[in-house]
């Protein structure tokens, strides 16, 4: 019983009725021997890809698994056709407003020569269009087929123009974070150059400070030797009374005094001793 449910389902009816339709075109079947497919040809036009398509991704849809999708590609089915039917009509304006003001019967016979048999939309664009361009004004004919023409690509290819947007929002704030990162290192390495070079000025003025100041320690250490030695000499002489020190002078200059005369007795020996040494040399 579920196999028979499942045989005579809708997706199963569908896809071998699509099938047979396609086959049609190829071979001989009960649609090609009635003339079906000439009837859409003349009725549909180049409409008629556009139904191949349709049919085709109708069939794929019932497959979906996921009725969000499903349902969304449903919706760009029926605006693929809004679509089609809409710049199709645009087109016949614009080659109405290029004649100018004619009667009804000249655009009647106009749009049968531009639909037919220039571009072949079919007699139900062309019925349609001429039931209902007549009884519109033109500018709110033409703007409402703008609006359409734009929801319809806009549902379409949203998906694809929302990915395109996103794309080119990212490209410019990845362009403008580099940027902005670019001036944060330049601005960085400014900051570290001048701190480096801060630095190197205090490191140099610690420098001449410490060899100052090592040049004043060492004067005034001199200088504290040469007082030192003074005051040893003057303590010396600390506690002796006059006469003391005036004994000690003349000591030192008797002293001197007695080295003097030892070297000049000394030098007179000498010179006594050398002459006899040589007139005892003669006599020999």
């Amino acid at each position: 019983m579920k196999n028979i449910k499942m045989l005579f389902s809708f997706k199963v009816i569908y896809i071998v009725s699509l099938i047979y339709f396609f086959l049609g075109y190829f071979y001989p079947n009960f649609l090609q021997i009635n003339n079906v497919y000439l009837y859409l040809h003349e009725y549909l036009g180049i409409y008629e890809k556009m139904l191949w398509v349709f049919l085709i991704t109708y069939g794929f849809s019932l497959f979906m698994k996921n009725p969000n999708k499903r349902v969304v590609l449903k919706v760009r089915l029926v605006f693929m056709i809004i679509l089609g039917i809409a710049t199709g009509y645009l087109y016949l304006v614009d080659s109405l407003r290029k004649l100018g003001e004619i009667a009804i019967d000249g655009v009647q016979e106009h749009i049968i020569q531009i639909g037919l048999l220039n571009i072949n939309l079919g007699y139900i664009e062309l019925y349609t269009f001429l039931k209902i361009f007549p009884h519109v004004r033109e500018d709110i004919f033409i703007g409402c087929l703008i609006f359409l023409i734009f929801i319809s690509v806009i549902i379409i290819c949203g998906k694809m123009i929302r990915k395109s947007i996103l794309s080119i929002i990212n490209l410019f704030k990845r362009h403008i974070a580099r940027k902005r990162e670019e001036k944060r290192l330049k601005e960085e390495r400014i900051r570290l150059e001048k701190q480096a070079k801060l630095e190197k000025d205090i490191y140099d003025e610690i420098c001449n400070i410490q060899k100052i100041y090592q040049e004043k320690d060492s004067l005034e250490e001199l200088g504290n030797n040469e007082d030192e030695l003074m005051s040893i000499d003057s303590e010396s002489f600390d506690g002796l009374e006059e006469d003391e020190i005036k004994k000690i002078v003349d000591i030192e200059e008797i002293e001197r005094e007695e080295e003097h005369d030892i070297s000049i007795k000394i030098s007179e020996t000498e010179r006594d001793i050398k002459p006899a040494g040589i007139s005892i040399g003669n006599k020999d």
